[in-house]
């Protein structure tokens, strides 16, 4: 039987690699992440875990691999890669990969939707309906000893029948659409790439071009990747054509946004919350002042972070490995083309 281990500075679990099995390494130093490629992993794969912050192991266990799973890779180590057959991103934004300089070394990249899509949808109505109740701060009232029937009231609504405006209408702004259709809520979108009638229509939402979105919607919700036209997507001007007390949710990346220009638009009450699972830089300074605003809710980039999300995703990744050994395309390839 297989026995997974890390390669790198932090406790180690041993591991043999034998000719038989291919080897699959995952840059993952965390033990809780380290158990569920366990726990997920078939018995025809080695497995090793790397700390990518660990030069001397990089440098020694990439040229063993068959095949790599990573969140950041750059291209300093693409060439350390001589046998690997497929890079697997653990979720969907591969920005922090440098997918040209596989492209050059002929090393296909493929991404890994399996568990994000329905995470991060369920976090952004989580983030929606916690917002419109003000469930932090309720929740932090009774925990002080406090219970205020009636005061809170008056700033708590409801999501039914408002207009929820979605920014990217790929995977996850679809399943957001699917989700916030239960609420009986009008459904706005907006992508560079509209989306065919018959998709409109089975997901009961209208496409406006963006500058007339955002000023119809109660809620705007953004579920863009990182490319030159959506990064400072979203800056004082698109803040300033927002509603009135309107709500910005952000479960996408943080280059998306200006954190400074959503901080003055929240702190004089032009918008009226936020709900933030991604920021730029990760993690936010300590002291920046939109940490401290009551009307902001705020998780650190885990939006997709949940047991069942994480078992689909290591499945998914050993299902593409076998279909590269098969010799069969892997699932969702990324398309880049060599520098």
């Amino acid at each position: 039987m297989r026995r997974p281990s890390s390669a790198g500075s932090s406790p180690l679990r041993s591991c043999i690699v034998t000719a038989r099995r291919p080897l699959a390494v995952f840059i993952l130093s965390h033990p809780w992440l380290q158990d569920m490629v366990v726990k997920a992993a078939p018995s025809d794969f080695d497995v090793q875990f790397l700390d990518g912050a660990d030069d001397e192991a990089m440098r020694s266990i990439l040229p063993q691999a068959d095949f790599l799973m990573a969140t950041q890779l750059s291209a300093k180590w693409v060439p350390f890669l001589m046998r690997c057959k497929l890079v697997q991103h653990q979720g969907v934004g591969y920005d922090g990969i440098d997918a040209g300089a596989l492209a050059a070394a002929e090393i296909p990249l493929a991404v890994t939707p399996e568990g994000t899509t329905i995470g991060v949808a369920e976090h952004t109505i989580l983030l929606i309906l916690a917002l419109s109740k003000q469930l932090v701060l309720v929740h932090e009232s009774l925990r002080r000893g406090e219970y205020d029937q009636i005061g809170w009231r008056a700033n708590s609504h409801f999501f039914f029948g408002k207009t929820l405006g979605i920014i990217g209408f790929g995977r996850i702004g679809r399943r957001v659409a699917h989700l916030a259709g239960s609420f009986d809520v009008r459904l706005l979108y907006y992508d560079a790439v509209r989306a065919a009638p018959a998709v409109e229509q089975a997901e009961g939402v209208q496409y406006l071009p963006f500058d007339e979105l955002l000023p119809q919607a109660d809620i705007v919700t953004v579920h863009v990747p990182i490319a030159p036209d959506t990064r400072g997507l979203f800056g004082a001007r698109e803040f300033a054509r927002m509603k009135p007390g309107a709500l910005f949710i952000n479960t996408s990346r943080g280059d998306t946004y200006d954190m400074d220009a959503l901080y003055q638009a929240l702190s004089t009450g032009e918008l009226g919350g936020a709900g933030l699972d991604v920021f730029n830089p990760e993690p936010p300074p300590p002291d920046h002042p939109i940490r401290r605003l009551p009307n902001v809710i705020c998780t650190p980039h885990m939006a997709t972070g949940t047991v069942e999300a994480h078992l689909q995703k290591v499945q998914a990744q050993f299902d593409n490995f076998r279909r590269v050994l098969h010799g069969e395309t892997p699932h969702n390839l990324v398309s880049i083309a060599p520098p």
